[in-house]
């Protein structure tokens, strides 16, 4: 409980007649300070019975499902069924799942009747999210004091990742059938290259590479369609805020709509969701239904308060794929701790497989290993930033030398070079 403006001027009336009376020789004063108490007393006794029998409801009108960083639009209506308006203040609190408010609302709901507060939300964390009670506080009937009160609230959303926000025509099957499946390489060559690393060795051109003294390549002009398997890292650096999302939000988007690409393409796509232990599987399936059964499995994961094992996401990805698949490993490479832990993921993987790395570069780091001293721990804080950057450096270049492409970039243009990156590896048929 809480005094409102109305409350305090009868306190301060108490108050001061409470003085004159102490001060004054007239005895006719020495009472008069009761009154103001007595109706402030009254008062706030009728209020809180009020209050606490004919408070309002509360519902939140809002669409049953969103899309991770895609802000959507809500309501909150309270129901008045007195007969006399009733001014509130409350705080839109979220579920975990959604960005913070902090804000107060005030609204008056009419007598018998209802109002509708909009507000702004931001999805920032998958899965299924339950709405908590609004705190709120009620204006007494004779405005007195505000009531606290908490309004519960029976709302559920599901968060599900982003979709691409273009319209795009899936070529594919929709129950991801088709006549037969194409086997390796097409059936008319389109040229001869040289080789490069990760290249499956039933390519090469043996009469070709004698004739030179070098490895030779060929190409085929046939379309492919590839497995393609994305592994997502849900350990506790995934947490790790970058932008409105955390990492995990941001790597299920990047899966989520590079799924929908894939099944343009009439692509199998997969998933692995890992830890310290496999945290969810989907084999490589084609069509809309892969999509789906994707996004479901990433609507269901979470990041984990542990450490992330990737060796053991591999040996999951070995046993999911049957032929020479692309797998697209989305973790973190600011961490070169675990620079061990990803080339031992990569040599299990590769070859057969063609292994691309994907994480997000922070641009902190490299600012804080460049930027001008200004105190005297600045000179230490730029050489352990640029040591920083040294092992990372190095970590990204020990997995090219194992033939693992790696893609580091800002949070923003993560998407645009893994996609980007796909598309070229497609191209240039090195799965």
């Amino acid at each position: 409980m809480h005094l409102a403006r109305r409350g305090y001027v009868l306190v301060l009336l108490t108050a001061v007649l409470a003085v004159v009376a102490v001060w004054s020789d007239d005895p006719q004063l020495a009472r008069w300070w009761l009154l103001p108490a007595g109706l402030l007393l009254a008062g706030l006794a009728i209020e809180s019975a009020v209050a606490l029998r004919f408070a309002p409801t509360a519902r939140l009108a809002i669409a049953p499902r969103a899309y991770l960083g895609h802000a959507i639009e809500a309501a909150f209506t309270f129901a008045n069924g007195t007969g006399r308006p009733v001014a509130l203040e409350y705080v839109p609190l979220a579920p975990a799942g959604f960005a913070a408010h902090t804000e107060v609302h005030r609204v008056v709901a009419p007598a018998r009747g209802s109002v509708a507060d909009g507000v702004t939300l931001l999805p920032v964390r998958l899965g299924p999210q339950s709405w908590p009670s609004l705190p709120a506080r009620l204006r007494g009937p004779v405005a007195l004091a505000w009531w606290s009160r908490r309004l519960p609230i029976e709302a559920q959303v599901v968060v599900a990742p982003d979709a691409l926000r273009r319209a795009v025509r899936a070529r594919g099957m929709g129950g991801g059938v088709r006549v037969r499946r194409v086997l390796g390489a097409g059936s008319e060559l389109h040229q001869l290259r040289g080789y490069l690393p990760g290249d499956p060795l039933a390519r090469i051109d043996w009469k070709a590479s004698a004739r030179t003294g070098e490895l030779i390549t060929r190409e085929y002009s046939e379309d492919q369609h590839l497995d393609v398997l994305v592994a997502i890292d849900a350990g506790r650096l995934s947490r790790l805020r970058c932008g409105a999302l955390d990492r995990f939000g941001l790597y299920g988007n990047i899966a989520a709509r590079l799924a929908e690409v894939a099944t343009r393409h009439d692509d199998r796509i997969g998933l692995v969701v890992y830890a310290d232990r496999v945290l969810a599987t989907r084999a490589p399936a084609r069509g809309l239904a892969a999509t789906i059964a994707l996004r479901h499995a990433l609507e269901r994961s979470s990041v984990q308060a542990a450490e992330s094992d990737p060796t053991v996401a591999a040996v999951t990805i070995r046993t999911l794929l049957r032929h020479r698949a692309l797998v697209i490993l989305l973790t973190d490479l600011d961490d070169a701790s675990v620079a061990h832990q990803l080339a031992r993921a990569v040599r299990l993987l590769a070859p057969p497989h063609l292994v691309l790395v994907a994480g997000v570069q922070s641009g902190e780091i490299a600012q804080l290993a460049q930027q001008l001293a200004h105190d005297w721990q600045d000179p230490y804080v730029a050489i352990a930033a640029a040591e920083h950057e040294a092992r990372t450096a190095g970590q990204r270049a020990l997995l090219t030398r194992l033939g693992a492409p790696v893609v580091a970039a800002p949070a923003t243009r993560l998407e645009e070079q893994v996609f980007a990156r796909y598309e070229a590896l497609r191209r240039a048929r090195r799965v």
